[in-house]
């Protein structure tokens, strides 16, 4: 049947809506680009993971090897005892020290090393804990994991992620680990 404007009452009929295969053929194409564009979304993310633990890694190291050229010994060492304290690493590096590894929070004589990192001590990626167990040799135990973030071995000047090999692997880090990185064993 034939309009006014020259059309069939069908076609006019059929050009308000889409069809069925008109849908279909849309929903498909948005399925390809969502298959295509998710992995590379997710390894982005994975990536960048990686990349800001190996500056993380980079970052504390430098401050640990500018604390060693100017006081001739690791943070960590209690400057009182001498022995080995989980705090006073922390806090060597982030404020001001004198010659033994003194802290106080203001520059001023004879506090005028430092502070070695500007910004908070970093949060480990995998359990968020931004606390260092000091160990004074690698031979000493290992802590609990998810107790520390962190490793310092005193003896060695090493630095590095407190985590296990499985809980690396299931984030993917376990290349942005390298050689000078501690890994728990268990």
């Amino acid at each position: 049947m034939m309009t006014s404007s020259g059309k069939t009452q069908c076609a006019s009929r059929r050009a308000t809506g889409f069809s069925l295969v008109e849908l279909v053929v849309v929903v498909v194409i948005i399925g390809v680009i969502a298959a295509i564009a998710v992995p590379r979304i997710s390894s982005a993310a994975t990536g960048s993971e990686a990349h800001a633990l190996q500056m993380s890694l980079a970052n504390v190291r430098k401050a640990i090897d500018e604390y060693y050229a100017e006081h001739g010994k690791y943070p960590g060492y209690n400057p009182g005892t001498g022995a080995p304290a989980d705090a006073a690493f922390v806090r060597q590096l982030t404020r001001y020290t004198d010659v033994d590894g003194n802290m106080q929070n203001a520059y001023g004589w004879p506090f005028i090393y430092g502070p070695y990192l500007r910004q908070s001590f970093p949060k480990n990626p995998i359990n968020g804990l931004s606390t260092v167990k000091v160990k004074a040799t690698p031979g000493t135990a290992d802590p609990a994991a998810g107790t520390f973030g962190w490793i310092a071995v005193l003896s060695h000047g090493y630095f590095g992620i407190h985590a296990t090999a499985v809980e690396l692997d299931a984030r993917k880090l376990t290349g942005s680990v390298d050689a000078g990185a501690f890994k728990a064993d268990r």
